[in-house]
């Protein structure tokens, strides 16, 4: 847990410009949607350039994150200046190394389409690595500089000085890492490809769609779910339907698309986009809502009131689930989990349901919109499907509810030690001890991760027992002092607070008896 704080204290920035990106998408998918043109005709040429503008910057920024974060890390290795550039050198050699050596058998999707380059009579194709290349250079080049920077012999003033031996030895290795990767990474695939044609072998099984559901959060979550949508949203694996002219749809969306065209009962088609109404409009709004409760702080509280709104209404309107995933997996893993059983439920009981409804495509992958509440009004006018849309309501009011209440839950009771290994109330005294016990403290409030605490001595405030309590930064501003500890911040403020009562209660009552003694 300490280690995924640290990691979402110094992924402040990546973190925001990944909701930055979500916002994009958010605001170019409200233009060309059909449903609103149907209304306030906003389809002219200057207007649609805004919103393909939008969409392309949002889906680029979204596409590249991983790499985003990649660097940041890299540039909180203390002491090392040189480790970004190194990184990103020793990043294009793994690509490199991967371009010319991977074969380009595999299925078009596992490619990157941007970078097919031709020499001669011979194709050369880069496969999609998504999270794992950039995390292997990074442990590899990170390791390098550790154990370089341990070697005394190593000159620093000949040419092959300390920070030259640093970069060549990270450039050569991960140039190895690419090979390895183009020679493995096709066994990989192939082993993704059999789940998705194994799923696609039966897609009216509820069981099928749950397993659906976990394989495309998890692909997701490893900047890998745009060949799982290539396959199923736009290929053969998410099924194939003619129309009555004699024309073929190939894929979810575009069987969705075409069949919503002719103005035929849709059946089946959306099934691998509908959990995305659910998530998005109410499960999402539900861990935002609850987790927004859990802030004690209330200047932190009234500061973020603009920004609450702000992330449901773009979970609502953009359909991106990303940024809410890993904010959940940096500062609560067990949210991230019940999630992603929770998304996979999702699936499963609707496709029990025969509930499947999609989404306005507009052809980009990288900026699709799965899921918004636009989309959702407009179908609800389609008297064929509002049965359906029904459904998905009573539904996502449920998953509300729960979402509501199991973060509650987490946040209450669970955060401080899920598997109830150590005895709660001994570490909530060793952190009272830290700041220098009860009668110390004159407030303590918190946020998402952290407390805030004003002390009427500073002196006493234990900083090493406070980090061995799992607080892994401690900052003094006017108001006292900051400790960022992670999800048990509210656990422990609230626990604190109750401690601080009771103790003023006694010494008030033993004031009292001395002034009558």
């Amino acid at each position: 847990m300490n280690r995924l704080q640290t990691y979402y204290e110094q992924l402040q920035l990546p973190l925001k410009s990944l909701f930055f990106g979500s916002l994009l998408v958010a605001i170019g998918t409200i233009i060309p949607n059909p449903y609103v043109n149907s209304v306030l005709k906003l389809d002219s040429p200057i207007l649609l350039t805004i919103s393909r503008v939008l969409l392309m910057s949002g889906g680029i920024i979204l596409a590249y994150f991983p790499l985003y974060v990649f660097i940041k890390l890299l540039s909180h290795e203390k002491n090392e200046p040189n480790i970004v550039v190194t990184g990103i050198i020793s990043y294009l050699a793994f690509l490199v190394s991967m371009l010319l050596l991977s074969p380009t058998t595999s299925p078009t999707a596992t490619y990157i389409s941007a970078l097919v380059i031709k020499l001669g009579d011979k194709q050369y194709m880069l496969y999609r690595t998504g999270i794992f290349g950039l995390i292997a250079i990074y442990l590899f080049v990170k390791n390098i500089y550790r154990k370089t920077s341990e070697k005394r012999h190593i000159s620093n003033v000949s040419f092959a000085d300390r920070e030259t031996v640093k970069m060549v030895f990270a450039i050569v290795g991960s140039s190895v890492i690419g090979m390895l990767f183009a020679f493995g990474w096709p066994y990989f695939m192939e082993m993704m490809y059999s789940i998705m044609e194994f799923i696609s072998q039966d897609v009216n099984n509820p069981m099928s769609l749950f397993a659906y559901g976990a394989l495309e959060r998890l692909m997701a979550l490893a900047n890998l779910d745009v060949i799982l949508h290539q396959e199923f949203w736009l290929n053969t694996l998410g099924g194939t339907w003619m129309n009555l002219a004699g024309q073929s749809f190939v894929g979810d969306v575009n069987i969705w698309a075409g069949q919503l065209k002719e103005t035929v009962n849709v059946f089946g088609a959306g099934r691998f986009t509908s959990a995305y109404y659910v998530m998005n409009i109410f499960a999402v709004p539900a861990y935002l809502i609850a987790i927004s409760t859990t802030i004690s702080n209330k200047r932190a509280r009234n500061r973020n009131i603009g920004l609450l709104i702000a992330a449901i209404l773009v979970s609502m309107v953009g359909g991106t689930l990303l940024p809410i995933e890993i904010l959940m997996l940096l500062t609560s893993p067990t949210l991230y989990f019940f999630h992603l059983f929770a998304t996979s439920f999702i699936y499963a009981i609707l496709s029990g349901f025969s509930v499947a409804l999609g989404f306005s495509f507009f052809g980009n992958l990288l900026s699709a919109t799965p899921g918004n509440i636009i989309d959702l009004m407009g179908i609800s006018y389609n008297t064929v499907l509002v049965s359906k849309v029904f459904i998905l309501l009573l539904v996502g009011i449920i998953v509300f509810l729960v979402y509501f209440s199991f973060t509650r839950l987490y946040f209450n009771k669970l955060a401080l030690d899920v598997l109830s290994i150590t005895n709660k109330q001994q570490r909530i005294e060793d952190f009272t001890e830290g700041l220098g016990g009860v009668s110390n403290i004159e407030t303590v409030s918190s946020t998402l991760t952290r407390i805030h605490v004003e002390l009427r001595e500073r002196e006493d405030l234990n900083i090493a027992a406070l980090h061995r309590q799992g607080v892994t930064r401690i900052v003094e501003t006017r108001q006292g002092f900051v400790l960022s500890i992670g999800s048990p911040a509210y656990m422990i403020q609230k626990a604190i607070n109750k401690n601080i009562k009771t103790y003023r209660a006694i010494h008030e009552v033993e004031e009292v008896e001395e002034n009558e003694g």
